[in-house]
């Protein structure tokens, strides 16, 4: 048992139930948001032969692709109905502002009735074990908060991966919590036990979802992290990979990640506090689903529907970003930044422009409650970002760089401060 985490290698079964038209793993090297895919090779424009002489200081129209009609100058009249500004107050709420312990701390997220649910149907699954092998003695409650216990420190002592055995070692290098807290057999026993769904029925509702294993425990879960805290005016959404090698439908590989086999989530994250509002993980298609369109619109607008009418800004990066999804989040009182791919039928051809454009100039276009900006980084680059909360051509006058683009920057790495807390 040296390889591996404990519950990948107890557990293995939870999450399977592959069949051969939906596979047991992805190789995603595709689906991976990237910064690169938003800036534009300018010299692949160069052929265009755009008018390097425009005047963008006076009011011109460019047209795209889609037929979408842009505006070099700000139309007062387009600006967004609704401020920034939050409807309700960010922190704790009345469920969670009386903690006192960690043990209530952790019960906000893990409450004691997921917690009684685990332990049912680990004692179903138990009983369905001993049939053959004797009498089953039951988990309790009690039992079951000291093995995850003992789950989480093992975890934070960077233990998770060596072997159970060596953990109950009698030497003053290894710590003595985990032999005065239970028996090693009985923690062997446990963790081939332990399930978060009722196995007898899971065949079932595997028919139709590959979470099912999951599915009910993590639904609760995610209702505890949005009653437990309200996020401030700015959110990010981005992907989060999650080491994993165990069995399961929908398990990745992705070389370029530290760990390349493992579960992709979607994670919705506060900015200024770094706490993940809501979150779950890439699954695919489910078994018989058509192939899915539109993946990166739906997932923000999952998980940003307990804010809609808030008047809270998302920020993401351009493998979700899209001027439709804009156009529906403002729908919902809700704004957007975020950079935009070079391909995107709505982008007029002036806002890519030639390999001329000077290093630090920008492009501004304007079209309803929408402003697109084009920022050249370096040489031969450009950034594309959208946004529905800026409608102005404000640049800052010490970076030289647009607001739009310092306030993406500001606002983009919740998640990524979440990736490091996990590593």
């Amino acid at each position: 048992m040296e390889e591996g985490t404990w519950l990948e290698e107890e557990n293995n079964e939870d999450c399977s139930g592959v069949d051969s038209e939906n596979g047991s793993e992805t190789h995603d090297a595709q689906s991976e948001t990237s910064e690169y895919e938003s800036e534009i090779d300018l010299l692949e424009f160069d052929r265009l032969q755009i008018d390097a002489n425009i005047d963008f200081t006076k009011e011109t129209s460019f047209s795209s692709r889609s037929g979408m009609a842009w505006f070099s100058i700000p139309s007062h009249a387009s600006k967004t109905k609704f401020s920034n500004t939050a409807t309700e107050k960010s922190g704790l709420t009345e469920f969670s502002k009386n903690i006192t312990s960690v043990e209530d701390a952790f019960l906000c997220f893990i409450s004691e009735e997921m917690l009684n649910k685990i332990m049912v149907y680990s004692n179903i699954e138990g009983n369905r074990n001993s049939a053959s092998n004797g009498e089953w003695e039951p988990i309790t409650l009690i039992e079951l908060k000291a093995f995850i216990g003992l789950l989480l420190l093992g975890g934070l002592m960077g233990k998770s991966k060596k072997s159970i055995k060596s953990l109950w070692n009698r030497s003053p290098l290894e710590s003595p919590i985990f032999p005065a807290t239970m028996l090693r057999n009985r923690f062997e026993t446990i963790i081939s036990s332990i399930r978060f769904d009722n196995k007898t029925t899971r065949e079932e509702r595997k028919r139709t979802d590959k979470f099912a294993a999951f599915r009910e425990i993590w639904t609760d879960f995610r209702e505890n992290l949005k009653k437990c805290y309200n996020p401030g005016l700015h959110v990010t959404l981005d992907e989060q990979f999650l080491g994993f090698r165990g069995k399961c439908p929908f398990r990745q590989y992705i070389p370029s990640k530290p760990d390349k086999y493992g579960i992709k989530f979607w994670f919705c994250v506060d900015v200024n506090s770094y706490y993940m509002f809501d979150a779950f993980p890439y699954i695919g298609r489910q078994p018989n689903e058509q192939r899915q369109r539109f993946v990166g619109a739906n997932v923000v607008l999952e998980l940003m529907k307990p804010m809609y009418g808030s008047n809270r800004n998302v920020t993401i990066d351009n493998f979700f970003t899209s001027i439709p999804l804009a156009k529906e989040l403002h729908s919902k009182e809700l704004t957007l930044v975020g950079t935009l791919g070079k391909n995107k039928p709505e982008i007029p051809i002036e806002l890519q422009s030639n390999k001329n454009r000077d290093v630090g100039s920008s492009i501004f276009g304007f079209s309803d409650n929408l402003t697109l900006v084009s920022y050249v980084p370096k040489k031969n680059k450009a950034v594309l970002l959208l946004s529905s909360m800026h409608h102005d051509n404000k640049v800052d006058t010490g970076t030289g760089k647009p607001n739009i683009v310092l306030d993406y920057n500001k606002t983009k790495g919740a998640v990524d401060t979440i990736d490091e807390m996990c590593h």
